[in-house]
């Protein structure tokens, strides 16, 4: 995927005990200087000083503000290391710190080639710089915020080198204005509720290219020089915050587009569709940003202004019109300013319980109610008749006579046209862009949750009992070009201890070592090979190593059959279409365990919490019955294992170069896990008269639930059955494990699962029919599924 987003990364403080950073902020006062002051209005909505600006919108005000602009010198950095310093402006608003809206402030600032722009606003409280809603203007060659509240702004570039230092919430976000992914990526969510497949792939275009470790974030973090660097709490974690930013920076790039008139018709009416076929559900952390009224009626406003039927009419200036204009003049009782409607109408587009039609109606019942008021006694306090006198005296005529219900609708309609074509366009583009400011801010918010995860700081520590390794030299690997090489080495201590510790993005940054090199204590690191490599994974807040204890001590739990000996059963293939079975509950379990081990040992015995998501490939094709397309994902929320060992020991076979391994534990297991399985086809309907095409989804979710009894057990039989088994104090005898059992006992379990239909029929002329159903899926047995003496396979030995 193309780059979707510059930004940049964490600083971050490496590795052994002989490395570290420094730097930090000034101490200095700050400093102010006055640049400019004026009085903003309605009439008066700028002020600028060297193409310095503070702007703001007639929706804002209500009365006069005094509004000033002053120079900042003595700020904090930015960065700890005290590089990046911020040109700073103190922005004012006598009496308003914080407004409904938007207020606009533009920097001047040139930028290198390469450079990256950045903006952020300082809280005075905490003494802390956070991010802010902000775009860089090439033509103008200026950086424009958009915020809610006034302080102290700063405005910076840097180079690539320099964004190491520069936190990815502060920097500037660009889009490829290829608006139909990001509306992809929506719709995958709109159906699914979660950040889906196309969310991920956008979060890891930005992502990776932002933090500098390439464009496949997550495919570097797993199979890093083929290998698993990082355990699943690491990779669920920032998978999760990569969907979170891909689907907001979809929704601010389509905010954007939609504002700036830059996206086609048809985009809008697939995001319609997608955002009505969700509102209401409250699925994740992000739907009330996502999902509310906001961004299908920002689309519907600029899109369909003309279909409320505002065409203006024309008509003779009578004595009525004058009146009636005269009681919506500025200073009558009648008038409505930009304010008004905006927060008349603000609050509606950020209700997630509206509807694009509900809406519509309401916008329109408001306008018109506004427009008709003139003629309603009780509402016109002075009476039509009053106005009419003071229009007769404006235009020198005393006529008057011949009003009628018409004539009536005909005036309130002219200033119903009036208000669509000419007032409301502004205060609906003013909703847009204060909705979009809020979405970008959620988004930097993500950025900085992504950030502050990766700054995470992980111990690491390796321990050689025996001492073999004293003093000899250690060296992280693989390590990329990108990576400062002295900081990834070291030497262990004489006790044989070495200790140190990494953010997870240095440790990423460096191309995400697994491994740790040990090399003799005279050895030349550049020319010599390791005498032996440790290999370890990485799971915060620290990793513990072992350099010298057997490796080939039995200390995980391995399941006997590969991830694809599982899998190759679940899709269903028949003639006319294909699909996935969602009730093989033990699978997504199994599948799970191919990807993590059981971690066991002979003290602790199995305490494990397990976690994991897993989506099949969508299979998709056609048949005389027509397309069909079909998915599969399963979401593990928990697999819980507290087993406690009765026996365990593990000794050499005698006369071979084996072992063999008695164990013996009991304890109990939770497990909870939703399967989720999509099957849509689309067809050509049989119809008497016409042609017809139905497009249809059925989305079946089930969650299961078990929870009981476990034995863990090893599989070993005599190798020779005509000779006895024998056990000395340090070999075993004519004895081989085969196999490890765990086995279920007493499950109690639950299952519930429903049905989502959606179908959409078309015919030759257009018209369109949509209908959904959900139901129950009924004859759903728990009992069936994990069954008291069902086994699950485990290798001996693990390798």
């Amino acid at each position: 995927m193309k780059n979707r987003v510059i930004a940049s990364i964490l600083a971050f403080s490496m590795l052994l005990p002989l490395a570290g950073c420094g730097g930090g902020q000034k101490q200095q006062s700050l400093s102010e200087k006055l640049l400019a002051e004026a009085v903003l209005n309605e009439e008066n909505l700028f002020l600028e000083i060297q193409g310095v600006e503070l702007k703001l919108h007639p929706a804002i005000f209500t009365n006069d503000v005094n509004a000033s602009i002053y120079k900042v010198s003595n700020a904090p950095y930015l960065d700890e290391e005290g590089d990046i310093e911020l040109d700073v402006y103190d922005f004012r608003l006598d009496g308003m710190n914080k407004v409904e809206g938007v207020i606009q402030l533009t920097v001047p600032m040139s930028l290198p080639e390469g450079n990256i722009p950045g903006a952020a606003y300082l809280d005075e409280a905490t003494g802390q710089w956070e991010p802010v809603a902000f775009h860089y203007d090439k033509a103008t060659s200026s950086v424009i915020i958009k915020t809610d509240h006034l302080s102290k702004y700063g405005v910076f570039s840097v180079a690539n080198e320099g964004s190491r230092r520069a936190r990815i919430e502060f920097l500037g976000l660009f889009g490829d204005d290829k608006d139909e992914e990001f509306a992809a990526a929506i719709e995958e969510y709109s159906i699914g509720g979660v950040p889906g497949s196309q969310c991920l792939e956008i979060g890891v275009g930005a992502a990776g290219d932002a933090l500098q470790i390439g464009g496949d974030i997550l495919g570097g973090m797993v199979q890093g020089a083929g290998y698993l660097a990082y355990g699943e709490d690491v990779l669920s974690t920032v998978g999760d915050h990569l969907g979170s930013i891909g689907l907001l920076l979809s929704v601010v790039q389509i905010g954007n587009s939609i504002y700036n008139g830059n996206i086609n018709e048809a985009v809008v009416g697939s995001l319609k569709t997608s955002f009505s076929y969700v509102l209401g559900k409250v699925t994740s952390k992000l739907s009330s940003s996502v999902m509310s009224a906001s961004m299908a009626s920002v689309a519907i406003i600029d899109y369909s202004i003309n279909k409320f039927g505002t065409t203006a009419i024309e008509g003779r200036a009578d004595i009525y019109r004058e009146a009636y204009s005269i009681y919506y003049q500025k200073g009558r009782p009648g008038y409505k300013g930009s304010n008004y409607w905006f927060d008349t109408f603000y609050p509606m587009f950020n209700d997630p319980g509206m509807t694009e039609e509900e809406l519509k109606a309401k916008i329109d019942e408001i306008v018109t109610s506004h427009c008709n008021e003139f003629w309603v006694p009780g509402i016109n306090k002075d009476g039509v008749e009053a106005y009419m006198s003071e229009a007769r005296e404006n235009l020198k005529f005393t006529g008057g006579a011949g009003l009628n219900q018409g004539l009536q609708d005909t005036i309130s309609q002219e200033r119903r046209a009036i208000l669509y074509n000419d007032v409301l366009p502004g205060v609906f583009s003013f909703i847009a862009q204060t909705i979009n400011m809020n979405n970008e801010n959620r988004l930097r918010a993500q950025y900085k949750e992504l950030a502050d995860y990766l700054n995470t700081s992980v111990s690491f520590s390796a321990k050689d009992p025996k001492k073999t390794y004293a003093k000899h030299l250690v060296r992280f690997s693989p390590l990329n070009d990108k990576a400062l090489v002295d900081n990834w080495t070291g030497k262990i201590r004489d006790d044989g201890s070495l200790n140190t510790s990494f953010t997870l993005y240095g440790h990423m940054y460096a191309g995400a070592p697994n491994g740790i090199d040990i090399y003799k204590p005279e050895a030349d690191l550049d020319k010599d090979a390791p005498i032996k490599t440790v290999k370890f994974m990485v799971s915060p807040p620290e990793v513990e190593v072992v350099l010298s204890e057997d490796t080939d001590k039995f200390a995980s739990l391995v399941i006997d059959r590969t991830a694809e000996e599982l899998t190759s059963t679940l899709l269903q293939v028949d003639e006319y279409k294909s699909a996935y079975y969602d009730d093989v509950y033990p699978v997504p379990l199994q599948h799970m365990l191919t990807q993590q081990p059981i971690p066991i040992s002979e003290e602790d015995g199995v305490q494990a919490f397990l976690q994991g998501s897993w989506a099949a490939e969508t299979v998709s094709g056609d048949s005389d019955a027509g397309e069909w397309s079909t998915s599969y994902r399963y979401d593990i929320e928990k697999f819980e294992l507290d087993i406690t060992n009765n026996q365990f020991l593990e000794l050499p076979i005698a006369g071979t170069d084996r072992k063999a391994l008695l164990l013996d534990g009991s304890g109990t297991y939770s497990y909870q896990v939703t399967v989720t399985t999509v099957i849509e086809g689309k067809q050509e309907a049989l119809a008497l008269f016409e042609k017809a095409w139905v497009s249809a989804r059925k989305t079946n979710t089930t969650t299961f639930t078990s929870s009981g009894e476990v034995l863990l057990y090893s599989l070993s039989n005599a190798i020779d059955g005509s000779k006895p088994v024998n056990l000395t104090d340090t070999s075993i005898e004519n004895l081989e494990t085969t196999k490890i059992v765990l086995e279920f006992l007493n499950p109690t379990s639950q299952i519930h699962g429903t049905v989502d239909h959606y179908s959409k029929t078309v015919w030759e002329d257009e018209q369109e029919k949509e209908e959904t159903e959900t139901y129950d899926i009924p004859n759903l047995y728990a009992s069936n599924i994990i069954k008291s003496g069902d086994k699950i396979y485990f290798r001996y030995p693990a390798q």
